[in-house]
């Protein structure tokens, strides 16, 4: 049965501005009007005098009636009454109140994965403003801290496995176990298009937008993938208005930033951008080592030193990754029969991640084919020397990467001694203008090293 409270309040949202309803006019004769039921497919509407009876569906009716369309309701007409009226649709009316009783809140507990707190969560240089404004919103969802503003949207981004999910159900974890009356929304943009696509298709437009605005922490993982259609990011645009001007707490995760989700709106995307934005590095050494440390500890298992090294060594880019190869150096020790994983083993079980495909090109096929084109050192083209030769020789490798490789421009930065993405997008933009204006000396050395890595 349809949930006509949510659905009032629903169009209530929309109704200023059409046909000339105003805020004065909607306070005075909409504002009162309470839903009570629906019969022969209109609305029910209780008006708390005669004059506001009249006067309602005199000049007001008609833009109530596309107010309901417009939120995508079926209903099509409205009966406006009075107390004294209530009792011709007593029947329907007790149907309908039943629905409206409180519902059981939602069990925060269920949506996340246990094991991700803010205590297991290793912090290092590469996330540590990520950790911190994720620990701040937990502690106060919702609520701009006097020492840093502006939480509100929080949006992380960096590569792949590298804990942004982890944050996310951390916050999770933390409001029910400190908070427990706080209603919190865990979802990814996949669910959230599945569920707009299913809504449309069976009519319940409603109740996906009650679903989403109905709550006090609204969490969006991998927002990247939301596709640009237009009633999707319409309906985003009004839950995240929503539950903003409510004070709501919103927290987005992306691989990306904001600006370079090509498929957001700019409307969506400024609202992204108002809040704080952080980002997470790939871990470095000394990070990678702590996490494998981390994972020993939470799992009881020894593994000695020099394996431990081996592993960070080899794993440098993604935590799942480097937690993955751990337990599959782990479970090479047992097949064995070994207790402990020596050395050997290590580098038995993760023979596989020093092989590649034949014939796959990755960016460190492209940063070595540009240092051996120029005859300069891999060392010197990721590092921090600016000299004229150095920098055309790295904006050529990032504009190779940029062009050839479906790379987050983060991650590009990464590969280049952590240089930000901003620095990134100038030297791939400089690359492809000067090849736009046909710089010859730049033309040759793209083609040649594309050639190089063709042979």
């Amino acid at each position: 049965m349809l949930d006509i409270k949510n659905l009032w309040k629903e169009a209530c949202s929309t109704i200023i501005g059409i046909k000339g309803i105003n805020a004065v006019s909607y306070a005075v004769w909409i504002d009162s009007l309470t839903p009570l039921c629906v019969k022969d497919n209109s609305l029910v509407l209780l008006a708390p005098s005669s004059n506001n009876k009249v006067t309602v569906n005199k000049n007001y009716k008609e833009a109530i009636c596309e107010a309901l369309t417009r939120v995508g309701s079926m209903i099509t007409d409205i009966t406006v009454i009075i107390e004294q009226e209530k009792d011709i649709y007593a029947e329907e009316i007790k149907q309908y109140s039943e629905i409206t009783k409180e519902k059981p809140q939602m069990d925060t507990k269920q949506q996340f994965v246990s094991r991700y707190t803010f205590d297991n969560f290793v912090i290092g240089e590469s996330n540590n403003l990520a950790y911190n404004a994720a620990l701040n919103v937990a502690q106060s969802p919702g609520v701009s801290n006097t020492t840093y503003l502006g939480f509100n949207p929080l949006f992380i981004y960096g590569g792949v496995g590298l804990g942004k999910t982890h944050l996310l159900h951390s916050i999770g974890n933390y409001i029910a176990d400190n908070m427990p009356e706080m209603k919190v929304l865990y979802t990814t943009s996949e669910q959230l298009i599945n569920d707009f696509v299913s809504s449309l298709a069976s009519n319940k437009m409603v109740a996906f937008r009650t679903k989403y605005r109905s709550v006090d922490v609204l969490m969006i993982d991998d927002i990247q993938f939301l596709k640009k259609r237009t009633g999707l990011q319409e309906a985003i645009f009004h839950i995240f208005n929503d539950l903003y001007l409510n004070g709501k707490q919103i927290v987005l995760t992306s691989d990306r930033p904001p600006k370079e989700i090509e498929t957001l709106e700019d409307r969506l995307l400024s609202r992204f951008e108002a809040g704080l934005i952080a980002d997470i590095g790939a871990p470095n050494l000394d990070m990678r080592i702590a996490i494998i440390r981390k994972k020993m500890d939470f799992e009881k298992i020894t593994v000695n030193d020099d394996v431990v090294y081996y592993i960070a060594e080899k794993c440098d880019s993604n935590i799942r990754e480097l937690e993955g190869n751990l337990s599959r150096v782990v479970f090479y020790a047992k097949l064995k029969g070994l207790p402990c994983p020596t050395l050997d083993i290590a580098k038995e079980a993760m023979s596989h991640t020093s092989t590649k495909k034949q014939g796959v090109i990755d960016s460190q096929d492209i940063i070595n084919a540009t240092c051996n084109y120029f005859k300069i050192n891999k060392s010197d083209i990721i590092g921090k020397k600016k000299t004229k030769d150095l920098a055309e020789a790295r904006m050529i490798a990032i504009y190779l990467i940029t062009d050839m490789l479906a790379i987050p421009l983060v991650s590009i930065g990464q590969l280049f001694g952590g240089r930000d993405h901003t620095t990134i997008i100038h030297a791939r933009d400089k690359i492809h203008t000067q090849l736009q204006e046909g710089n010859p000396q730049i033309k040759r050395a793209v083609d040649d090293i594309k050639n190089m890595l063709k042979d």
